[in-house]
């Protein structure tokens, strides 16, 4: 595969998502509910979060949308205008304990590792928010290792649209179809089916290997199965092939 080049989904991806947002979510609803757990419990079920679990259930707007895309329904449950206020307190509170809460994949800092030592340059999209990536990244001890990261927030668009993809084959200078989009959900691979780029499925994150197969170039069960696609070694010697 003649990649010179990887962008990465964040959720599901780089990080196992409910071992992350499922605690943050817990916070976030909580606050919300001004501390009662029935009425956060109640604003979970609306976006099929179940708050006792922790955990997102499938066909949850969450496991795919910015929060734009999810919380309309807790404004209108606790009686309140859903405006950018409103939006703006719901991302203040997820930065509040996105880098606390993150939890990443046992093979994430070395997979990242072994490209950035093959000398790919390295980006991430998400439709989260940039400064949550930021701070997410920074805790697991691997943002220096990212040339390019981005948010929904950040001037590109949100994913299924290839704007964040088409500013990382700029940033880098790389033809996209020598770039790949590496992501857990349908909205990574149509968004690298718009860029021109090779589609890399994870099964890691939102959907099944049966969902995603039909929708990618290469399907992995880990990040390690893409360091060993491109030709490297896990201990980041070698190069690409």
């Amino acid at each position: 595969m003649n990649v010179r080049a990887v962008l990465f989904d964040r959720d599901g991806t780089l990080i196992d998502f409910n071992r992350t947002w499922g605690t943050v979510l817990q916070h976030v609803l909580m606050d919300l509910a001004d501390g009662n757990l029935k009425l956060a419990t109640e604003l979970g079920r609306l976006v099929k979060f179940d708050y006792a679990s922790c955990a997102c259930e499938p066909g949850s707007p969450i496991l795919t949308n910015p929060p734009s895309g999810y919380s309309e329904p807790w404004a209108n449950h606790l009686g309140v205008e859903f405006n950018r206020a409103f939006l703006d307190r719901i991302e203040d509170l997820i930065l509040d304990h996105a880098a606390d809460c993150v939890a990443a994949f046992d093979d994430t800092a070395s997979s990242i590792k072994a490209l950035a030592a093959a000398g790919l340059p390295i980006g991430l999209a998400t439709n989260g928010t940039e400064a949550s990536a930021i701070a997410q990244l920074k805790r697991l001890g691997i943002l220096d290792y990212f040339t390019f990261v981005v948010g929904y927030d950040s001037g590109h668009g949100e994913k299924p649209e290839p704007g964040q993809l088409f500013g990382f084959a700029e940033h880098t200078g790389i033809e996209p179809q020598h770039i790949a989009m590496v992501g857990d959900s349908l909205h990574d691979m149509h968004a690298a089916q718009n860029a021109g780029m090779v589609r890399v499925g994870v099964t890691t994150g939102a959907l099944t290997a049966e969902e995603l197969k039909d929708h990618c170039d290469h399907l992995l069960d880990s990040l390690t199965d893409l360091v060993n696609l491109v030709g490297l070694k896990a201990t980041g010697e070698g190069a690409a092939a």
